[in-house]
């Protein structure tokens, strides 16, 4: 059996799935990986480990002999060997409170947030150059008119040839959001025929839960100033603001009152705020909130 190109991006996209929901956890990662290794057909080419050059042969003198030494299909098999056999796929966990930039292997540039996971491989083989994220991440693609870039997330995929871009998809929050600031870019939604093209300052929002998708236009740079890092929250829900906020300040909010579930803020928090001046910030805007910080845990009541 010959590993084609689409063969690879199956098998990318599987390990992701196995992956998504890894987090700093070396000991989930490794089992991501070897529940992956283990379904891959014996002696396959392409590799997550090192795997036995002998395993790679056996599966195809076998077959040789059978067929009375067909030296053409034994060759082809050794060069798709050799073509995938060094590739390892690599996985970027961003803890809270932190930020991480990803230089990739044609020179793409990606800025990930704070608990955010990114998987791309060792090296790009196939037509496109695939990547998959979970969370949060800032693109600045190297353009390669030959080979499209392109970024899986949660019921989305995302193409482009060279431009920047934000891409926000956390597991605990419906809401995915990818805005464009230069260039074009393409994004295919789960379940939906039509493909989306965005320009500049476009952003698209996609409703996980009901496959609403709404496309407006925002000044594209204000949602990526997290990575000096920043804040910046524009008519948002005041739970996800705060999901926001645990993220990039590393601490635990336990929102006690349902009541503001449905409230919305609108702020705008530079590099140097503390988490005491942003929980203040909150308190004026909300004057009905009320708050206790102990230690990492911020209580809401």
């Amino acid at each position: 059996m010959t590993l084609t190109p689409n063969d690879v991006d199956e098998v990318f996209r599987e390990l992701w799935n196995e992956c998504a929901e890894a987090s700093a956890d070396n000991t989930s990662l490794d089992d991501a990986y070897q529940k992956l290794t283990s379904a891959l057909p014996e002696g396959s080419p392409f590799i997550i480990k090192h795997l036995s050059w002998l395993k790679i042969a056996a599966i195809w003198v076998l077959p040789l002999l059978m067929l009375g030494a067909s030296v053409y299909y034994y060759t082809s098999a050794l060069k798709q060997a050799r073509l995938y056999s060094d590739v390892v796929f690599m996985h970027k966990f961003t803890p809270y409170g932190e930020r991480s930039l990803v230089i990739l292997p044609d020179s793409s540039k990606v800025w990930l947030n704070g608990g955010s996971s990114l998987v791309y491989p060792s090296r790009f083989t196939s037509a496109e150059r695939n990547v998959c994220l979970s969370g949060e991440g800032y693109f600045e693609v190297k353009k390669d008119s030959n080979r499209p870039f392109t970024v899986d997330i949660n019921q989305m995929k995302l193409k482009v040839l060279g431009t920047t871009f934000n891409v926000f998809s956390y597991p605990d929050n419906p809401q995915i959001v990818a805005t464009l600031e230069t260039g074009k870019l393409q994004i295919n939604v789960a379940n939906q025929r039509q493909s989306y093209v965005l320009s500049p300052n476009d952003q698209l929002v996609l409703d996980s839960k009901t496959g609403e998708v709404e496309v407006r236009q925002v000044n594209a740079a204000d949602f990526s100033v997290w990575r000096i890092p920043a804040l910046y929250f524009e008519e948002t829900k005041l739970i996800y603001a705060l999901q926001q906020i645990e993220r990039t300040y590393n601490v635990k909010i336990h929102v006690q009152n349902s009541h503001y579930n449905n409230q919305t803020i609108r702020a705008h928090f530079n590099s140097d705020e503390t988490i005491e001046g942003i929980m203040a910030v909150i308190k004026m805007l909300i004057p009905s909130l009320n708050y206790e910080i102990n230690g990492n845990d911020i209580f809401i009541k």
